[in-house]
């Protein structure tokens, strides 16, 4: 069965995991690891949400019938992207192509983007967004930066 995994990150359940549908149901943000300690995939469900950034929890459940992973759903990371063009609200209000946003989503998987605000020498996101479809991914561009991290030494 790990020879043909998908790779380890966000997926979107299509269908509830067999023997704990309670927990792992259809439609529900999950982190999948197609590696485990005990050897099969595992499933983690998300925890808490803190700047439109899901934590999962560190338990999880195996996926012990190989058939379930093929029914998960890929979705993009969360992040900061760039508008590849225009998002239109209306016939009058738009989305300007270029503007910086942040991805993230819903407990049950659906996209939110979070449009970036600034003052002064400050970017910020607001806790609210605009929900999206996934259609939404093909709009966004990834942001090409780094950040110095507290042991990187300026030159």
């Amino acid at each position: 069965m790990h020879a043909s995994l998908p790779p380890c990150g966000l997926y979107k359940t299509t269908q509830a995991l067999p023997g704990k549908e309670q927990w792992v149901r259809q439609n529900l943000l999950v982190y999948f690891h197609n590696h485990s300690q005990q050897g099969p995939p595992l499933i983690l469900l998300p925890s808490s949400n803190q700047q439109n950034r899901w934590h999962f929890h560190e338990k999880g459940y195996l996926i012990r019938e190989p058939a379930f992973v093929s029914t998960l759903t890929p979705l993009k990371d969360e992040g900061l992207y760039v508008l590849r063009e225009p998002i239109y609200l209306s016939r009058d209000e738009f989305i300007p192509e270029h503007t910086l946003v942040q991805l993230g989503y819903t407990r049950s998987a659906d996209p939110i983007l979070f449009l970036a605000k600034f003052a002064e020498n400050t970017i910020s996101f607001p806790a609210s967004g605009l929900k999206c479809t996934t259609e939404i991914f093909g709009m966004l561009e990834d942001v090409n930066f780094d950040t110095p991290d507290k042991d990187d030494r300026m030159h």
